[in-house]
């Protein structure tokens, strides 16, 4: 089913195709948000407030000093591309501002994952020696 986030009612889109509000759903929103207006990513979850409690949520985000340029973490190239050049990506938050921001759509955040968590748990037991981009994050949270 197709989507535009900046237009259209996720709800609706999903209703429209099946999906019941009333049942606990696992959404996953990985590489999306950045690419919105801030106005689109509120609106989104704005209209998922009427989902089942205890629907979970998994989505990622970039950090809003990497968007204002203020730390470009060593991505200069990544923030010319996507900032400057084609100006792709929009919205972005401080990981200290996320459970606020999701509290006030009716979500509780679970847990986030920054670049240190990361690698402690996805890269080292690997046994690889690899770094995480600092600039991604993504965040865990349960509908309240």
């Amino acid at each position: 089913m197709p989507l535009n986030f900046e237009r259209d009612n996720v709800l609706d889109v999903l209703t429209g195709d099946g999906y019941r509000p009333d049942w606990r759903t696992f959404f996953v929103w990985e590489a999306v948000t950045q690419y919105l207006t801030p106005e689109a990513v509120h609106a989104t979850l704005e209209r998922l407030r009427p989902v089942a409690s205890g629907s979970r949520m998994v989505f990622t985000y970039v950090r809003k000093d990497f968007i204002d340029g203020l730390n470009r973490y060593g991505a200069d190239a990544l923030y010319r591309r996507f900032r400057q050049r084609q100006h792709v990506w929009e919205f972005g938050i401080p990981p200290a501002e996320v459970a606020t921001f999701l509290s006030g759509h009716g979500w509780r955040l679970i847990e986030q994952a920054g670049p240190d968590l990361i690698v402690q748990r996805y890269v080292t037991p690997t046994g690889r020696n690899l770094l995480a981009s600092p600039i991604e994050w993504s965040a865990y949270a349960e509908k309240i």
